[in-house]
């Protein structure tokens, strides 16, 4: 199971107790993954790839409304089998008009689009809505392979009022054009303030956990990198000292050196391994003086080279 289907899951047992959290969670999957029914009567019918987010829907609707519900599996050729519900009866139209799917207008039925302000006048409702609109039309990568998460809005309208209700509640969420659909988006840390502002606190904290052991494992990486970036520098600057001071003793000698420099002269043949700032302490020196020190040592074996 991917982590997207196991956070979908640990949502659809969350207990809502009352009845307006509930329509505003019915709202948020009707408005996402429900569709207008034309058959035997108005409805409405729902398609999910997940089985726990059908019954879900099913539950929802049976606790608020008296309707004909069905419940099935249509298979689908190398993909995952939908799970079909579809609800009918004298109430299924009530349910599209409170959910916000069918708006009641001077001329008629017209098809709505966003989530009456009614059914979001609580912040527990505010979260229901949200949470069913992730359940509908959201996903979530794997933590280990990215940080997004998405919902997938049938309007520009219905995605501006997505984003606002969760950036209202402290993660930052953006939009873009996917195709024909704007999507609702997350990154980062935001992720995680999603799925905990719907209520998925054991995907969030799972979440999180993976986010900073991948962070901790770069930042070890990138230690490590200029560690061994440093080593190699030291190393390269040790071997051109060692080979102008090696110059020095053999043409002129290192007893004819001012003290200073034939102290850090033979420091550095001692201990060729030495960063820059260890011979320093080890001549009880600041490390630009030291440097200074070496630095006239290259100068002299070049004068000397070149003669």
């Amino acid at each position: 199971m991917s982590f997207s289907s196991r956070a979908k899951e640990d949502l659809t047992k969350i207990k809502i107790r009352t009845r307006g959290a509930r329509l505003a969670q019915l709202s948020g999957l009707t408005l996402t993954c429900g569709a207008l029914y034309v058959g035997r009567g108005r409805g409405v019918t729902y398609a999910t790839e997940s089985l726990a987010v059908g019954k879900l829907i099913l539950a929802l609707a049976s606790s608020l409304y008296e309707v004909e519900s069905t419940i099935e599996l249509s298979e689908r050729k190398q993909r995952r089998p939908l799970t079909v519900v579809t609800l009918l009866g004298d109430n299924a139209e009530r349910l599209l008009l409170d959910t916000g799917m069918l708006k009641n207008e001077a001329d008629g039925f017209q098809l709505g689009g966003t989530a009456p302000e009614t059914l979001l006048a609580s912040e527990e409702q505010k979260r229901a809505f949200l949470r069913g609109a992730f359940l509908g039309s959201g996903s979530c990568t794997n933590p280990y392979r990215g940080y997004h998460l998405e919902i997938v809005a049938r309007s520009e309208e219905l995605a501006r009022q997505i984003a606002s209700l969760i950036s209202a509640g402290g993660p930052d969420a953006k939009l873009m054009t996917r195709k024909d659909r704007v999507i609702v988006y997350l990154k980062g840390e935001e992720v995680a303030g999603f799925l905990a502002l719907v209520g998925a606190n054991a995907p969030a904290l799972a979440f999180e956990n993976v986010r900073a052991e991948r962070d901790f494992r770069n930042y070890v990486n990138r230690t490590n990198n200029c560690d061994t970036a440093n080593i190699g520098k030291t190393v390269n600057a040790s071997t051109l000292q060692r080979q102008a001071i090696e110059l020095i003793e053999e043409r002129m000698g290192l007893d004819r050196l001012p003290a200073p420099l034939y102290e850090a002269a033979i420091l550095r043949m001692n201990h060729p391994e030495a960063t820059l700032q260890e011979l320093a302490e080890m001549a009880e020196i600041g490390k630009s003086g030291m440097n200074h020190r070496l630095e006239r040592l290259i100068r002299i074996a070049r004068e000397i080279q070149h003669g």
